[in-house]
């Protein structure tokens, strides 16, 4: 009986979660408008003067209908920087995609042979992101093991040899991954 109580519980607790997490997310933009949410805080770090140079490693694919979390990380990363004073040009933002991410970032006709009779939720998501400056990669490995194409691609995003030979090169650009 213990024991059903407790998985009761911890049930109705993950279920919560979620739920609670989102709440505290109320400002948006002043970048992306629709989505990449975040909380106001009082600062204590600060971020005027840098320069900002990160890597979205993204391999979990979007959860069924939904924008990919770390599309939606890497918008918040951006909307948080320019609301504290960092101006565009000093923002730079790349996603290099891999595993079942690969699908988030294929045209419509692409995606449909994965998930039948459905359009790409993350389509806007991504065009708006790239005529923002966010730079999209897709692994060639994970693309050639799914059965993804050059033209298979939403426009602007890019193959690669792999994820890890992009990675390699936004270090030498002076990319940090953020985890």
């Amino acid at each position: 009986m213990f024991k059903r109580i407790v998985g009761c519980l911890l049930a109705a607790c993950a279920f919560a979660a979620p739920v609670q997490a989102q709440d505290f997310l109320s400002e948006s933009g002043p970048v992306f408008s629709v989505f990449g949410r975040w909380a106001p805080v009082e600062n204590m770090q600060p971020v005027e003067g840098q320069v900002f140079k990160a890597v979205f490693d993204t391999s979990e694919g979007a959860k069924d209908g939904a924008i990919n979390w770390r599309f939606d990380s890497a918008a918040r990363y951006i909307n948080l920087l320019a609301d504290n004073g960092v101006p565009a040009e000093y923002i730079h933002v790349a996603i290099v995609v891999h595993g079942s991410a690969s699908w988030d970032v294929t045209n419509d006709t692409a995606y449909s042979r994965k998930y039948p009779d459905r359009a790409n939720p993350n389509r806007e998501v991504v065009a708006k992101m790239l005529e923002k400056g966010v730079r999209f990669f897709i692994c060639g490995q994970a693309a050639a093991s799914h059965g993804i194409r050059n033209e298979d691609l939403l426009p602007g995003v890019t193959m690669t040899l792999s994820q890890t030979v992009a990675n390699s090169v936004l270090h030498n650009e002076g990319f940090t991954n953020i985890p």
